[in-house]
């Protein structure tokens, strides 16, 4: 190793040669390296990656590794045998050797006996070698040495043979691209059979990325699939990445094809620690501080400010920093993270992702084994020199569902994932991530932050606003379920009377409709979100009191009862029920106005009593959440009135609603509810009580004193009610009354004041 890199200067030195799959040696000077592997990319897909869908064309590539350095460092009579995947068709014409980087180096035809690669049927042959001869024919085999082309850095030849096929299976089928052999003769030794493992292809659609997952991640290793953190550079081993990779500190060559580390800063260590990725590339100074000359010197991705450029290096000398793994990928398909993820919900979307970056970005070597820094360096693109690009599979429970694509150089960061359901009753994977790409010549890579989260749903109120009814009354309780997919169906409604200490279900509304139940999401096409309503009807209960309902969802009915699956609007139905039958002695007339941005208030009484009590409560930005803020005592004799004044210290900031709880004894009543605010009035109709029984109530909000008409219209347009009222500025409360000999059924409200009118739509149900 160290005398290539002499010869060939550290400046083209990318990634080392092989580790020994298969030796072989017969004499001293034959050092005989073989190794293989097999993989596929979705060339549909390209770089941006996806899951394997209905008519995606995949490649399947086998790659055969010969290495050594001495002159019986060959192998002979070498061919590739495979047969096209069920649920696929063979695209005509793409039999193909390939350079490791993905580029044909030959092209085949399909017909027997033209050349060295064919189909028949079903069955691929490409002939790659033949007993002492040195060239592949149609009849022949030919012999591949150490140093034949596609060659790395001349010590190493990596041949790919591969061929096209497109996706015909359904979603849910599957594709096996493992199997195959490829044959081969080493000197001195009898002829070898390469059978490839089984690998199989899911066939599911491509669900995109939910706009909203739950923060808690699945995944409990590692450190919640971070790595964690530390301040020494070489954090130590994982027990989560495959043993086919070992794990070696950080140096000048290391880690090597084939190692891996975790580490928070990727520069040399030792001599050559350093925080910065100023250094060139290569860097050819007499301590290298990149590895290889050329790797990026970077941090992890965790908590990143920007998660495109991930975190600085970590000065380990004198702070603590995040960990990440950094791969030098092999030749084989080799797992890069395996872990096992419990305490999954049944019928659950989950979003399986991972961030990876390519660290380097003149690590290729053209089919002539030529390093960017030579003259002739054939790109691996326009532009490019970073040689194989990082190309990862994620799998789930044995089968592939996703592959990356490949991750070019940028010099960032990348998410890639993708959403998988979980099965009815499922509540555990499996789960690897898998290097999909040969290595050498690039392929360099680091991985963090990978996570398992739920989709979740959003549970909003609506109207999302606290009410205050009379006792006896009926409330409308209503929830809007969205969510990214269709799954949520399953929901239950609750009530609390304590503040929310205890919970149990409502029972039965006004119309007889059950407190749970499940629910058919429609799709909003606008929000591209899968929505439903739901709502009941409960009549307060006689007593004074406070209510909060809250409503929860889950995928499964099963899994209301799981709280790590059902998932609790944030924003519960609050409902102060009041009793509004109460009279008292004590009545008074209630008016405020607003002066330099402060509330003036005044109320003048009739007929007090020796024991009365105003309190003052007030509300900003809507009628119902009122706050006590003064206390006052009434002092008129009995019998008679008086009239009191308050100022708010507090300033009015937008609108503010002002109310008298007038207190006598053990009863207590309230008064008109007054509003100000500091900005133009606009006309509103508010907290209609829909459906209705024998009375339509609303609040109604107007900017000047003035009269409002009420036009209450059937199904047909006649008109079945009609009245005018006045209106003061500010907030009235309106109740048409007469209703009760109107038939059941759909009316239209149409509610004039000034030059405008708002419609609603409203239903009259049996009390």
């Amino acid at each position: 190793m160290r005398t290539i890199i002499l010869q060939l200067g550290i400046a083209v030195r990318i990634c080392a040669l092989i580790t020994v799959s298969l030796f072989f040696s017969t004499r001293s000077e034959a050092q005989l390296k073989i190794d293989y592997g097999k993989s596929y990319v979705n060339v549909t897909k390209g770089t941006t990656g996806g899951t394997i869908e209905p008519g995606d064309i995949l490649e399947i590539r086998a790659t055969f590794v010969v290495g050594g350095s001495g002159v019986n460092d060959y192998a002979d009579s070498c061919a590739y045998f495979d047969a096209i995947p069920a649920n696929t068709t063979y695209i005509p014409n793409s039999l193909a050797i390939l350079t490791n980087e993905g580029k044909v180096y030959k092209s085949f035809t399909d017909i027997i006996g033209d050349d060295a690669g064919w189909i028949s049927g079903s069955n691929v042959q490409i002939n790659l070698g033949y007993k002492n001869a040195p060239t592949a024919t149609a009849t022949r085999r030919g012999r591949i040495k150490y140093n034949d082309k596609p060659s790395f850095f001349g010590g190493t030849c990596i041949m790919v043979a591969s061929y096209r096929v497109q996706v015909t299976g359904a979603y849910g089928t599957k594709v096996s691209i493992g199997g195959g052999t490829i044959s081969y003769l080493p000197f001195g030794a009898s002829l070898t059979s390469i059978t490839f493992p089984i690998d199989s292809i899911m066939v599911f659609k491509n669900l995109g990325i939910c706009t909203n997952t739950s923060p808690t991640n699945a995944i409990i290793s590692e450190s919640g699939g971070t790595f964690g953190s530390g301040k020494a550079k070489n954090r130590g081993p994982s027990g989560k990445i495959s043993n086919s990779y070992t794990y070696a500190n950080f140096s000048s060559n290391m880690p090597n094809d084939y190692y891996y580390n975790i580490s928070n800063n990727t520069s040399t260590g030792g001599a050559g620690y350093s925080t910065s990725n100023a250094w060139p590339i290569p860097d050819n100074s007499p301590t290298s501080h990149r590895v290889f000359g050329v790797w990026d010197i970077i941090g992890d991705h965790t908590g990143a400010v920007n998660p495109a450029l991930g975190n600085p290096p970590t000065d380990t000398i004198n702070s603590t920093g995040g960990y990440m793994a950094v791969i030098n990928a092999s030749y084989k398909t080799d797992i890069a993270f395996l872990d096992t993820v419990s305490n999954l919900c049944p019928n659950t979307y989950y979003q399986y992702y991972a961030w990876f970056r390519n660290i380097c970005s003149k690590c290729a070597c053209d089919s002539s084994g030529k390093g960017p820094s030579n003259t002739g360096y054939i790109p691996t693109g326009p532009g490019d020199s970073s040689g194989v690009h990082p190309n990862l599979t994620f799998n789930v429970n044995g089968y592939d569902y996703y592959t990356t694509g490949d991750i070019a150089y940028s010099g960032q960061w990348v998410r890639k994932g993708f959403t998988y359901l979980t099965g009815p009753t499922q509540t555990s994977m499996i789960i690897y991530i898998r290097n999909n790409a040969p290595g050498g010549g690039g392929n360099d890579w680091a991985i963090d932050d990978i996570g398992i989260a739920s989709c979740i749903p959003n549970i909003s109120l609506t109207p999302n606003k606290p009410d205050t009814l009379c006792q006896g009354s009926d409330d409308t309780v209503r929830f809007k379920v969205t969510a990214f997919f269709a799954n949520y169906t399953e929901w239950r409604l609750e009530r609390s009377i304590d503040n929310g200490a205890t919970w149990s279900s409502p029972g039965l509304d006004t119309l007889g409709n059950p407190s749970s139940g499940s629910a058919t999401p429609v799709y909003n096409a606008s929000t591209n979100l899968y929505e439903y309503l739901v709502t009941r009807y409960y009549r307060l209960n006689v007593i004074d009191t406070k209510i909060i309902y809250r409503l929860t969802v889950a995928s499964t009915a099963a899994s209301l009862n799981n709280a790590s699956c059902a998932y609790i609007t944030s924003s519960p139905k609050i409902v102060f029920a009041v009793n509004c039958l109460i009279t008292l002695p004590t009545t008074i007339v209630f008016g405020a106005q607003l002066q330099e941005g402060t509330a003036m208030l005044q109320w003048t009484s009739t007929h007090e009593t020796g024991n009365i009590k105003y309190i003052v409560e007030r509300s900003d930005n809507d009628q119902s959440s009122f706050k006590p803020i003064a206390t006052m005592y009434g002092h008129a004799p009995d019998g008679s009135g008086d009239t009191y004044n308050f100022i708010d210290p507090q300033p009015v900031n937008t609108q503010s609603f002002y109310r008298i709880r007038i207190i006598e004894n053990d009863k207590y009543a309230y008064s008109k509810i007054v509003l100000l605010s500091n900005s133009t009035i606009i006309f509103d109709v508010r907290s209609l009580v829909n459906p209705f029984t024998n009375t339509i109530s609303f609040d109604m909000v107007v900017p000047e004193n003035q009269t409002a008409s009420f036009v209450l219209n059937d199904a047909l347009g006649r008109i079945v009610k009609q009245e005018i009222q006045p209106v003061s500025k500010g907030f009235n409360s309106i109740r048409i009354y007469g209703l009760e000999s109107m038939p059941t059924g759909i009316y239209i409200l149409q509610i004039r004041y000034a030059d405008k009118m708002i419609t609603k739509r409203v239903i009259k149900r049996i009390e």
